[in-house]
């Protein structure tokens, strides 16, 4: 499988694609003195020319990013200085505009109101038209934004904690992952659709859920890791046709794809094949529809896998690393059909 490889200067902690498969990459080493600067940098999966922004010594390092589908905008989270934050005011997310040479801030708003500077934005999402951008902070404080003026779709929620977040295909539900629970929101009004509790394999193991995702096939996935860390599991459910009643869901698919717990997760834009990147360094490609591995990669980089993501035209799945790597695969057309290592 043909594979490039991008270094850059800063661990990189976030990752995605715009919608015409540049690569926008964000990381660095925060607000201590490490000497890493914060940046954001962009870049073509096959030239070596970078579009880089460094962000001022102050602002804090971006966490989590993602790409517009439609235009060239990405929401990334980054941190206020330590005293605008324990004011309760820090603006966290952060919108930027990338043009052919710049990367120019378009607009910013407020993720949580903590005042605890350890607290981050974890999860930054765009849904699949653009027209929500959804963030989660490790407060457990989850954020529904319209576009393109950022305003409240409803009032912040808050949660015990939040692993993940995203919106269905129609953009009616948000899908909130949290250790011990899936959560169903309305996208009208925020209101709890279903709840679905984290599952005991064999009746008995303790899990916790790690990741969620929505695909173009009408199904939701999510991602299972048992708090021993032994093996990481997907699950899957199927939505109801009916699209007045989509919930509940009730009837599960779970199935073990490695020896270690899962780290990141990903979908592809045609909803047939699945992504994770484990803690003992392996990418994994799934079967969406079997659940069954079909490729990994080993010792895909050096330290712990933070971000994956497809390209929106499906062609590549790239991956991004504390080791500054950013790895970009260009998927064979038979990939569904292979099987074996890498």
């Amino acid at each position: 499988m043909k594979t490039f490889i991008k270094k850059v200067d800063f661990p990189v902690y976030g990752l995605d694609f715009t919608f015409d498969d540049r690569i926008v990459a964000v990381g660095g080493g925060g607000t201590g003195k490490s000497g890493v600067k914060n940046k954001l940098v962009a870049f073509p999966v096959n030239d070596e020319e970078k579009i880089t922004l460094e962000l001022p010594d102050q602002k804090d390092c971006p966490m989590s990013v993602s790409c517009h589908p439609k235009l060239p905008l990405f929401a990334t989270g980054i941190n206020d200085e330590a005293n605008v934050i324990e004011r309760g005011e820090n603006q966290s997310c952060h919108v930027f505009e990338l043009g052919s040479s710049t990367i120019t801030p378009v607009n910013k708003t407020s993720a949580s109101t903590t005042r605890n500077v350890d607290e981050y934005q974890k999860v930054t999402r765009f849904s699949r038209s653009g027209k929500y951008l959804v963030t989660g902070f490790t407060d457990g404080k989850v954020t529904v934004l319209k576009m393109p003026d950022l305003k409240l779709a409803f009032p912040p929620l808050r949660f015990n904690e939040v692993q993940d977040v995203d919106v269905d295909i129609e953009e009616e539900y948000l899908a909130v992952a949290t250790p011990k629970a899936l959560i169903i929101l309305s996208l009208e009004d925020g209101a709890i659709t279903q709840v679905i509790d984290s599952p005991k394999l064999n009746k008995k193991t303790e899990c916790e859920f790690r990741s969620c995702r929505y695909s173009s096939k009408d199904r939701l996935y999510a991602v299972v890791n048992p708090k021993s860390r032994a093996h990481g599991f997907i699950c899957v459910w199927e939505l109801r046709k009916n699209k007045q009643r989509r919930y509940p869901v009730t009837q599960v698919k779970t199935s073990s794809v490695c020896r270690k717990s899962i780290t990141s997760f990903s979908v592809n834009p045609t909803g047939d094949l699945l992504a994770y990147a484990s803690t003992d360094l392996s990418i994994g490609l799934v079967d969406a529809k079997t659940l069954t591995p079909t490729i990994q990669v080993q010792k895909a980089h050096g330290f712990a896998i933070t971000s994956l993501a497809f390209s929106q035209s499906g062609k590549y799945l790239a991956s991004a690393g504390a080791d500054t790597r950013c790895r970009i695969m260009l998927l064979p057309d038979d990939v569904k059909t292979l099987s074996g290592g890498s």
